[in-house]
């Protein structure tokens, strides 16, 4: 989206309603997008896992927008929107990307959201515009037919464009065919700095445990500050909040209390267990932490996924698209989605230098040492929205 539609786009932003169906929403969606992921790898070798259940939504939302019966109520469903809240809940995407794309200094949220459908389809312009001012994406034409490979090479292009060359090559060679005709295609990259830095004179190899039998070492940050915490019983969860400058982001780590016990809360997380928690998160403690330093990086095609949450028609000859082509035979053929967090001693991909500051403390702290497989997730506070969750198990 260029300067200028963007202003305008800020200029006749009306003030939003609470987003409490989106948040509500994406609690939901997070939670059973995370489990889905975790079920379709080896359960005796799961690995890292990561998505921006936010991104996501928002191009499912963008494609129900152009789909009718059936296809539209299978979106509706795994999305757990109410047909009678889908103008209401629009307002609210439209209202959070504008939130996300003005947000100062503080953040960067790299968003690149878009519907390639080939250029023998005729997409008409209202819904071109509804993607674009709705849901901060883009539909875009490409040579499928013809040229395959050089509609791969644009795409790849576009989304390298969009997120400042911090995803490349999203769409890898062989994914797209003469056949393919439309890809919904969704990437997220986020930069932002701890409210408070970690040291770098303060991280260390220390020991972090994979499995009870298995440790690796890798480097830990450490700092003592104030953070906000919670627990649950019956996830066996402590949870820290860590919030970025300006405190309109933050992460929250769920650290299971048993080393081997990330297994166990993700199999009994819930959406609403995962609100109590989060909810719960409360006054500000005196706390030790040590967190490794990370970086996932995820590239999924998420038809396989979205087909068993029960979106199953988009991606068949009973699709209704009639919304974005009156043309017989559209259907989706893939969804391309790639998340990157990067942590480190000055936030999520921060490349800030801090000095060397001596803190005193007196009294008793509550160590918090992340040495063990955990979740984290990163949330906008206001409003409150899941925009990434993951688990870390292995480096």
């Amino acid at each position: 989206m260029d300067i200028i539609s963007r202003f305008l786009r800020y200029l006749f932003w009306r003030a939003p309603a609470p987003p409490n169906r989106l948040r509500e929403i994406l609690l939901n969606f997070s939670v059973e997008l995370h489990k889905q992921q975790l079920a379709e790898q080896d359960a005796l070798f799961r690995d890292n896992v990561l998505s921006a259940p936010f991104a996501i939504a928002l191009a499912l939302a963008a494609t129900h927008a152009g789909s009718g019966k059936v296809t539209a109520a299978q979106i509706a469903k795994a999305l757990h929107l109410p047909e009678e809240l889908i103008e209401e809940v629009r307002q609210e995407f439209t209202d959070m990307t504008l939130r996300l794309a003005d947000c100062g200094p503080d953040f960067r949220i790299h968003l690149a959201n878009a519907i390639f459908a080939d250029r023998s389809y005729d997409v008409p312009n209202d819904y071109c515009d509804l993607v674009e001012t709705a849901y901060d994406g883009a539909v875009k034409q490409v040579d499928f037919r013809s040229d395959p490979k050089g509609a791969c090479a644009s795409i790849n292009s576009w989304v390298e464009e969009k997120t400042k060359c911090k995803v490349t090559d999203i769409l890898q060679s062989g994914k797209v065919d003469s056949r393919t005709s439309l890809l919904l295609v969704n990437a997220m990259y986020f930069t932002g700095f701890w409210d408070s830095h970690f040291n770098p004179q303060y991280t260390a190899l220390r020991p972090f445990h994979e499995t009870k039998d298995k440790t690796t070492m890798v480097e830990m940050m450490y700092q003592r500050k104030n953070y906000k915490t919670s627990c649950c019983d019956k996830l066996e969860v402590d949870a820290l909040e860590m919030p970025f400058v300006g405190k309109k982001l933050s992460m929250v780590i769920l650290r299971p209390q048993k080393v081997d016990g990330l297994d166990r809360l993700e199999k009994k997380l819930t959406p609403a267990l995962l609100e109590n928690l989060l909810k719960s998160l409360g006054e500000d403690h005196d706390v030790e932490i040590y967190l490794p330093k990370f970086k996932l990086e995820h590239s999924s095609s998420f038809r396989g996924t979205l087909e068993t949450l029960g979106i199953q028609d988009l991606f068949t000859d009973r699709a209704d698209l009639g919304g974005i082509s009156k043309a017989p035979g559209l259907r989706v053929t893939g969804v391309e989605h790639k998340a990157v967090v990067e942590v480190d001693e000055d936030g999520v991909e921060g490349l800030f230098l801090t000095p060397l500051i001596m803190m005193c403390y007196a009294g008793v702290s509550f160590n918090y040492n992340v040495n063990r497989p955990f979740m984290f997730l990163i949330r906008s506070c206001d409003p409150d929205v899941i925009l990434y969750i993951g688990s870390v198990r292995r480096f």
